[in-house]
């Protein structure tokens, strides 16, 4: 089996395990095989918003659950969760409308407005509606990243050696330079 055989069979279901937890990774990657007509853009779209759904949904029930005493025990958590509820106090739909565009905050945003017990079908209406949007969001802008990426490489394919030469120097600048600065810090902290 290819490559383009292996995704048109498991693209879909990877996507979906993906978005359930997080998702933009393996959304771009999919919306990459949207762009080389490997999968279906609509299809890609609902799948990764019923991911995101379905992930956003358990978080939710977990706050919803668990409560207060499941942010307690976690301090990297609860210090989130008290952001979080900032904005869920002053602005609870927009809050769950644009949760899945807040990284870093994706997952303590749901089990916060499940602590907060906002109603549980408003959360899922509200819900729908943001997962759709962000996964439509997603898939859009990986497909144009990967038209313009598409571009990019085609114009640098005549002049790949002198390319290839480039990353290596900037890559060689790089390293000497963290080199200097480790060893920096190394007689920084000798001298303290």
């Amino acid at each position: 089996m290819d490559w383009a055989s292996l995704l048109q069979q498991y693209g879909y279901i990877a996507v979906f395990i993906g978005t359930i937890f997080e998702g933009e990774t393996v959304l771009v990657l999919g919306a990459y095989a949207v762009q080389q007509h490997i999968l279906n853009f609509w299809l890609l779209v609902l799948v990764a918003a019923m991911g995101g759904f379905i992930g956003d949904q358990s978080y939710y029930q977990i706050g919803a659950k668990y409560g207060r005493a499941f942010i307690d025990n976690k301090p990297k958590l609860k210090q989130k969760f008290e952001q979080a509820s900032i904005f869920i106090d002053r602005y609870p739909y927009l809050t769950i409308l644009f949760m899945r565009f807040a990284w870093g905050l994706r997952t303590i945003l749901p089990m916060s407005v499940g602590i907060r017990h906002f109603p549980r079908l408003k959360f899922i209406a509200v819900n729908l509606l943001a997962c759709f949007l962000w996964a439509f969001v997603v898939v859009s802008v990986g497909i144009q990243i990967s038209h313009w990426l598409h571009r990019i490489w085609r114009n640098l394919l005549p002049y790949h050696e002198a390319f290839y030469v480039t990353v290596a120097a900037v890559a060689t600048l790089l390293v000497v330079r963290l080199a200097y600065m480790l060893i920096q810090h190394i007689r920084a902290r000798q001298k303290t």
